[in-house]
């Protein structure tokens, strides 16, 4: 066998990290890699189709299989839930002994997902596909594992800087006590978050909370924050950066919640603890939620709920939305081939009916969360048997909460205050 040259071994060793690297880039998760990946491959994709024709579903089969624990026990009540590329969604829920069945599925590859609360998500086949095939059935069974035990490191040095007394004219006349508050949260400093406290608070006060997160700086919302506090409400505000992957601020705002628990916010009653949260903060909320349900109330204001039917409307161009969401939705990946990023923070299919008395607020004129978001959540409460009000709106914007003083505005305020006190009072 002739030996190969320095310059051959160059050539070869330089070779297999180029395709080691290709090979990291077309797989790896890594959160500053895969919405540039996914951008780049639904451009090159559907510059293809436009030529070539897009993919059309084929000749319906079927998908089938039971849910089980990891001890081989029947799942029920369990999601499993295939996507098209476009976001078109067909799901089921398994029955009490755990099988389900898709049925009129178009024949093609999928990666199947799957969950009940108390189970990890799982992904079906791994890396690789489910063939569903037409006129045949695929048996795919499921294994969920139990959710791990989330271990949340505890937030230290909760320290309140010095108050002010802020004024908004609008949309509801109101003043409060303002002190902004920082903690260490798991090593770095918290985002700027703002504790109100209505200007009658006593150092015997035992105030209802209300932790308000904001799709935004928490600042930029004051008068949104001042009238709930005049009302009566100690509020804890916080705004998060917007992010493709909220766990971290999730985390910081479970921090938040363990101090409210704690007592350690003057004036006010931890165990009187509800949250509200609007648009893309909403979803900080649902999966607040979705962690723990021992809240005793919360409050969504035009919630995305299903991302799957998101993507879909944005690919059949019913849904034009603004601020770059429509970026966001492609970073996100096809459906079909990244099907984990759109279920992970659809709430849908992750309620349970233990959650606490919910109100939806929603515009039917709202540019960027499509109303049918906040149906689609409110008909699957009903079937959980979930207490819950949904409120459409005809003349309202996207932020509910407005500065400005028109009729729906107030209305919301009044129904989100006449809830908050029926549940925290």
């Amino acid at each position: 066998m002739p030996k190969l040259s320095r310059k051959q071994w160059l050539g070869a060793t330089t070779g297999l990290i180029v395709l080691a690297a290709l090979f990291w880039l077309a797989t790896t998760d890594n959160l500053w890699v895969w919405p540039y990946r996914n951008t780049l491959q639904y451009h090159a994709l559907t510059w293809w189709w436009q030529r070539v024709g897009y993919p059309q579903p084929g000749a319906p089969g079927i998908l089938r299989g039971t849910v089980r624990n990891a001890q081989g026990q029947p799942v029920a009540g369990a999601w499993v839930l295939v996507s098209w590329w476009d976001g078109t969604t067909h799901s089921t829920r398994s029955e009490a002994d755990g099988r389900y069945i898709i049925t009129d599925l178009p024949a093609g590859q999928y990666r199947p997902v799957a969950g009940a609360p108390g189970y990890e998500n799982v992904q079906l086949g791994g890396w690789g596909w489910v063939a569903v095939e037409p006129g045949a059935e695929t048996i795919a069974d499921v294994t969920l594992p139990a959710a791990p035990l989330h271990l949340l490191t505890p937030g230290a040095n909760l320290t309140f800087g010095e108050s002010s007394t802020p004024t908004c004219p609008a949309p509801l006349k109101a003043s409060a006590i303002r002190q902004p508050f920082t903690f260490d949260s798991a090593g770095r400093p918290n985002q700027p978050s703002f504790y109100y406290t209505p200007l009658t608070t006593t150092t015997t006060s035992r105030l209802p909370v209300l932790l308000v997160v904001y799709p935004g700086p928490a600042d930029a919302w004051e008068c949104a924050s001042l009238p709930l506090a005049a009302a009566g409400y100690a509020i804890v505000a916080a705004g998060p950066a917007y992010s493709l992957d909220l766990e971290a601020d999730i985390d910081e705002l479970e921090r938040m919640v363990n101090f409210i628990r704690a007592g350690q916010f003057p004036g006010s009653d931890g165990s009187r603890l509800a949250l509200l949260g609007g648009s893309y903060s909403s979803l900080h909320v649902q999966r607040l939620l979705e962690r723990s349900p021992r809240y005793e109330a919360a409050v969504l204001l035009g919630p995305p709920t299903d991302l799957f039917d998101m993507r879909r409307r944005l690919e059949e161009r019913t849904y034009i939305p603004p601020f770059g969401l429509d970026q966001v939705l492609i970073a996100l990946g096809l459906p079909d081939r990244a099907p984990m990023h759109y279920w992970r923070y659809s709430s849908l299919y992750h309620l349970r009916p233990d959650l606490p008395p919910l109100v939806i607020m929603h515009s039917r004129t709202d540019e960027v969360v499509p109303f049918q978001q906040s149906e689609l959540l409110s008909a699957q409460l009903d079937k959980l048997g979930v207490a819950h009000q949904a409120h459409f709106f005809d003349g309202a914007s996207h932020y509910l909460l407005a500065e400005g003083a028109d009729k729906d505005t107030l209305a919301i305020y009044r129904i989100t205050l006449e809830f908050l006190d029926e549940y925290l009072r």
